[in-house]
């Protein structure tokens, strides 16, 4: 049975912190409201900090161990299964909450407790290197506030969510998308199935770290471009992509596949100026990029952008490639979700620019080859 005043907060966790997580066990309750707090480990073979334990048997929190690794999804789904709340609060494992969070959505909750869910903002700190510079000028953190800028949202990143129990699909999260996008993919699935949008609580404010220290994110956005790629294959996510103009990797995986033409042609100057001009075009556009949006002309900035984007763009076309789902080539996915069936080739003032340094470098290096060469 639902119990209706009562909220579950689920928070799968690998690590383990006990000081993070006792941030999360000590949030100030709500008056009227039961606060039933699921941490889920999902690692079999991690040391379990003596603090939960001992809440844990106090029965002040509830301490789940997965006897195999289970993923986001499936440590997620397994947490939201064991509470009875009606409302159940995402958290992820390495959030600071504001000390009042339960109360901010307490809040929404008071003035509609029928809504599919609630969307609460996550914050990052200042940037620390060209690298999270690059983050926040791409927008890979947008997502993360959108709550911010709307008052009510298709989907945000689980580190601080509420969904409705009485409206979720049996199904939860997707254990099948294990490289990412299973947040998406829920929230999203949810918000069409019950053709309702998440309520905003600019108040339910969490702070998340830089992942690894403010490193470079060469491994986490490869696999945020395979989990793109899967979820433009999916229902209903599918339903938003369209075909686009090849994007820089895809420009030079054509090259490679002409790389014979030319040489039989006798256009190999021309392929081998295409070969250059190509990501020095990326290179410039990205450095204006940063200029335009991030107000820095710092180069390091500009080869993080290039870096970012392009490895999220290597994952998706890997996935396309490799997960035997070559469909995905020149295509996209809307994240925004703005409407089914967008237009194809869509373009930007960035796809533009780029365009037009293409074209520039190109005829230079053409130019100037034939100058050589004469």
């Amino acid at each position: 049975m639902i119990k209706p005043d009562a909220i579950d907060i689920v928070v799968p966790s690998f690590r383990l912190t006990e000081a993070l997580l006792l941030n999360i066990i000590r949030l100030e309750k709500p008056a009227g409201f039961e606060v039933n707090t699921y941490i889920v480990a999902d690692n079999p073979t991690a040391v379990i900090p003596e603090k939960l334990k001992e809440l844990h048997l106090a029965g002040e929190i509830h301490l789940l161990v997965n006897e195999v690794n289970l993923g986001f999804s499936g440590t997620r789904n397994k947490g939201i299964r064991a509470g009875q709340a009606k409302w159940v609060l995402l958290l992820d494992d390495d959030i600071v909450p504001q000390p009042d969070l339960l109360k901010a959505y307490a809040a929404a909750i008071a003035q509609n407790d029928h809504a599919l869910g609630f969307a609460g903002v996550t914050y990052f700190p200042e940037a620390i290197n060209a690298a999270t510079r690059a983050l926040e000028i791409n927008g890979s953190v947008h997502h993360f506030k959108l709550a911010l800028y709307y008052p009510e949202i298709t989907w945000a990143p689980t580190t601080n969510m509420m969904i409705n129990r009485e409206k979720l699909n049996p199904a939860l999260f997707d254990t099948n998308l294990k490289a990412g996008g299973e947040d998406v993919d829920f929230f999203v699935r949810h918000w069409l199935q019950f053709n309702e949008k998440y309520q905003s609580v600019p108040g339910a404010a969490v702070t998340h770290p830089w992942h690894d220290n403010g490193a470079m994110q060469t491994r986490r956005m490869f696999r945020y471009g395979i989990a793109a790629n899967q979820l433009a294959h999916k229902e209903p996510e599918k339903r938003y992509t369209y075909r686009d103009f090849t994007n820089t990797l895809e420009t030079l995986l054509l090259l490679l596949f002409l790389f014979p033409a030319a040489l039989f042609t006798g256009t190999l100057n021309i392929w081998l100026c295409l070969v250059v001009a190509v990501p020095l075009a990326e290179y410039l556009t990205n450095w204006f990029k940063a200029i335009s949006i991030g107000k820095t002309g710092s180069p390091a900035v500009a080869f993080q952008l290039m870096w970012v984007k392009n490895c999220w763009e290597a994952g998706y076309l890997y996935d396309a490639i490799i997960g035997g789902r070559p469909g995905g080539f020149a295509k996209r996915i809307d994240m925004g979700f703005v409407k089914e069936n967008p237009g194809s080739f869509r373009t930007n003032r960035w796809k533009i620019v780029k365009t037009l340094l293409l074209v520039i470098l190109v005829v230079v290096a053409v130019c100037t080859v034939g100058n050589a060469s004469f």
